[in-house]
């Protein structure tokens, strides 16, 4: 059984909480799959990484793809995280983090597997 939820959408508070009730549903040996926008840098380096990922990704109209005012629209108003703060929820979730994989700094995509 799979469900889609975007962690985005959360708060970090509600974030670690439904971390937490994932694994509560999860028995021991259970695996947890995420794939989100999390942010790869250091905040420090947000404003040069945020304008090159939306560079690179935005598309000249809404047929083709993200278009730079709705990825810039996802930055401010979404509660996307940075890495080194979701992986210790994960943990702390009671998940091991069994694989991790990052894309543009911007991307992750976790395996976690329920202690």
């Amino acid at each position: 059984m799979y469900s889609r939820y975007a962690l985005h959408h959360l708060p970090d508070f509600w974030k670690a909480i439904a971390l937490v009730r994932v694994a509560d549903m999860l028995r021991p040996g259970g695996v947890l799959r995420l794939w989100d926008v999390v942010y790869g840098f250091e905040p420090t380096d947000a404003e040069r990484q945020i304008e090159a990922w939306i560079a690179e990704t935005m598309a000249t109209d809404v047929e083709h793809g993200w278009t730079r005012a709705e990825l810039a629209e996802h930055v401010r108003d979404e509660h996307s995280t940075f890495t080194w703060l979701l992986e210790p929820m994960i943990e702390r979730a009671g998940f091991d983090i069994v694989e991790a994989e990052y894309s543009a700094s911007v991307f992750a995509r976790y395996v976690g597997k329920k202690r």
